[in-house]
């Protein structure tokens, strides 16, 4: 098993745990590098079933970045088995990939990637996504007190309000995929005009940023690019609501 790199630096939430897959030690190296610059812990696996087994028998994880080409299980296997599994199926996945087809990507994002890396990375962008995806895990569950006191209701009414929200922006998850295989801007753009209220209820702030790019796209190309984008947002937030529905269902 690799071995593991705890940083941090006191703040009162602790750091936040990332587990990075990839079968060449050079990759996974380079990725821990990167990441030692954020108040993160870090593990480490050489393949899909080492980190299913590290996410089963581990401690809470709050993202994972994996590589899609791996011998025995890849990225792709690996994040089918995440999303099968209660326990992982809403931990956010960010894929790193050398693959620049489109399609390929918009099906990645559509099975449930929050985000993706093209390979060779740059540094700069890695952290920026990791940032966007560890903010918006915390975001929703940070704004629960606020939500409750703002909509006036207890908290099995947020678990429950949280629960619908997430199966409808699924379903607009899976409608923007098609339009996005499809090249159908005007659809995407229709999408992209219903997510505002479900988002705005939970403060889905960067979901609404991208269905507003949408409507503002200078031309089809620009909107469809800012339409995968909207699919990762969808993911991550109805991902954070099904968490806090749970957390709260179970109190």
């Amino acid at each position: 098993m690799a071995a593991a790199l705890t940083t941090g630096n006191g703040r009162n939430r602790g750091p936040q745990l990332i587990l990075i897959v990839d079968d060449e030690p050079a990759s996974r190296t380079l990725m821990q590098r990167v990441l030692m610059q954020e108040d993160v812990d870090i593990r480490q696996a050489a393949s899909g079933p080492e980190a299913l087994q590290l996410l089963e028998t581990g401690e809470p994880c709050q993202l994972v970045i994996s590589d899609i080409r791996m011998p025995v299980m890849d990225g792709c296997e690996l994040l089918a088995r995440m999303r099968a599994d209660p326990s992982t199926a809403t931990i956010p996945v960010i894929m790193v990939t050398t693959v620049g087809d489109r399609d390929t990507v918009v099906d990645m994002i559509g099975q449930g990637v929050r985000d993706y890396i093209v390979k060779p990375f740059n540094p700069a962008t890695v952290l920026a996504r990791v940032r966007a995806a560890l903010a918006d895990s915390s975001a929703v569950i940070e704004l629960r007190d606020k939500t409750m006191q703002r909509l006036g209701i207890g908290e099995s009414e947020y678990a429950e309000l949280a629960s619908t929200t997430a199966t409808l922006l699924d379903r607009l998850s899976g409608e923007l995929v098609t339009a996005l295989r499809a090249r159908n801007v005007k659809a995407v753009r229709a999408i992209a005009e219903r997510v505002a209220e479900p988002a705005g209820l939970f403060g889905g702030r960067l979901a609404i940023a991208a269905a507003s790019r949408i409507l503002g796209a200078d031309g089809d190309l620009e909107g469809l690019h800012f339409g995968g984008n909207l699919v990762s947002e969808l993911g991550e937030l109805g991902g954070a609501l099904q968490r806090v529905a749970a957390v709260h269902t179970a109190l």
